[in-house]
């Protein structure tokens, strides 16, 4: 609903001072019309935004997405402020704050130790590899052991 009022068609002086009032207040209710609508669109689009940014915080935290029905509209929708809020209420919801649902870090020089140790521990040696070594120990002659190492020999 565009409309440009910088015309002289628009304004038209020489009908005397009461038509250009009247002009003027036609014009200044389109303008506060046109107004009106540019702030219910701008109040529409600030609430999608909010849900969405506040959606978009609790599905990479991994929390239900109607938690954001409970935070309050003054919490600013940005990634920091929702997740104050999550770490300062989140227990009421169940949801673990930042600190208590990251242990405490374990020297990784432990970690591989105690994997190596368990591996160790339950791991059996392979029947094959002993199978060949004795087959190639008891070997009487040249011929068998070629056959075992799977060459041939050409006499």
């Amino acid at each position: 609903m565009a409309t440009n009022y910088d015309e002289d068609d628009d304004l038209d002086f020489e009908d005397g001072p009461q038509d250009v009032v009247k002009q003027l207040r036609k014009v200044n209710r389109t303008l506060e019309k046109r107004l009106k609508e540019l702030e219910q669109e701008a109040t529409t689009l600030k609430t999608q935004t909010r849900q969405r940014t506040v959606k978009d915080v609790l599905s990479t935290k991994g929390i239900n997405p109607k938690v954001a029905a409970l935070i309050p509209q003054d919490i600013e929708p940005t990634e920091e402020a929702v997740s104050n809020w999550l770490n300062e209420w989140g227990d009421v919801f169940g949801v673990k704050t930042e600190e208590a649902a990251e242990p405490a870090p374990v020297n990784p020089g432990l970690q591989a130790q105690k994997r190596i140790n368990d591996v160790v521990s339950s791991a059996q040696a392979p029947a094959y590899d002993e199978d060949i070594a004795n087959r190639i120990a008891n070997a009487k002659d040249a011929n068998e052991l070629s056959a075992i190492m799977g060459v041939q020999v050409y006499n």
